[in-house]
């Protein structure tokens, strides 16, 4: 049974921040693969990426930490982790998530006018981009809004699709010269995705009323989950940051330790361990007397004293 060397608070630092690795490696993956379009429909893509990159880092560092506990080594900060030091991977961590504070600060201060502009352009483009149809219909069905700001966004917009939605053409109706015939809105219909349940009266909602569909716009939802999710990332980052700065520290007083040896100030040390002493001899001259006395702190050594 080996004896740990290591300072408690670099155990479970290094514990703590490998189930933190864990975390930020799974969370930022399955975000980017379920819902990357949203990602940069929110201008959130960036800090998703710095917590995978400080995740990727953070493993395999914290697992070399974990693996010197088990087998009872004193953890150097110069031990070569991959291809480079110890002391210089935590220090890329720390310099990784900075910049994740940063890039949080950043867009929570800009989120609200991206997020605007994005969804109105995602509905704006929704018939003739495949593309903002796929995200504003996530969107829709996800958070059960409607619209940007509320679900009459859509009335003054060419959304439709001319084969399916026959509405359409009854908006669109031109005169016998071929001319257009003019209409305050273009209709006054949703996309299905706007429903409530999977199938809804999603069509002349002013005469029909708007029981069945989601009224509310998305705007307000996505900016309020963009800024618990910065916030929860800001939290994430700053906390990386300060764990590692202190893991870093201990692992140096630990190292310093360990090379250091007996420390030799101005107290006397005791040297009676480094050879055999035999209380007990004669000494060849009676002018000299052996004594022990003991020093400051508490530390045991021998003078001689001339009796002349």
């Amino acid at each position: 049974m080996y004896k740990n060397t290591n300072h408690p608070f670099v155990t479970w630092a290094a514990c703590l921040l490998w189930l933190i690795s864990m975390f930020a490696l799974t969370w930022s993956l399955l975000i980017f693969f379920c819902i990357g379009d949203m990602l940069l429909m929110t201008g959130t893509d960036l800090v998703n990426a710095f917590t995978l990159l400080s995740g990727l880092l953070m493993f395999p560092t914290n697992v070399f930490i974990l693996y010197s506990i088990a087998t009872g080594r004193t953890i150097d900060h110069k031990a070569k982790v991959l291809c480079c030091p110890l002391w210089l991977s935590i220090f890329w961590i720390i310099i990784i998530n900075i910049i994740g504070v940063i890039l949080c600060i950043r867009t929570m201060n800009s989120c609200h006018d991206i997020i605007l502009k994005n969804i109105y352009s995602g509905i704006k483009y929704y018939r003739t981009v495949p593309k903002y149809k796929h995200v504003v219909d996530n969107l829709q069905w996800s958070l059960k809004c409607c619209g940007l700001k509320s679900y009459k966004d859509w009335f003054d917009l060419e959304w439709h699709d001319k084969i399916r939605d026959y509405e359409w053409d009854s908006v669109n109706k031109r005169d016998v010269h071929g001319r257009k015939v003019s209409s305050k809105s273009e209709t006054d219909s949703v996309p299905f995705s706007c429903c409530k349940s999977g199938s809804c009266i999603s069509n002349y909602l002013k005469e029909l009323g708007t029981y069945s569909i989601n009224t509310a716009g998305c705007g307000d939802f996505m900016y309020r989950i963009v800024m618990i999710s910065m916030n929860a990332h800001l939290i994430l980052f700053l906390s990386i940051i300060i764990i590692e700065a202190l893991l870093l520290k201990f692992i140096c007083i630990n190292t310093n330790k360990a090379y250091s040896g007996v420390c030799c100030g101005n107290k006397r040390v005791s040297v009676r361990h480094l050879m055999p002493v035999n209380d007990d001899f004669d000494a060849s001259s009676g002018s000299y007397m052996y004594c022990q006395e003991e020093g400051d702190g508490g530390e045991t050594y021998t003078k001689f004293d001339n009796d002349n």
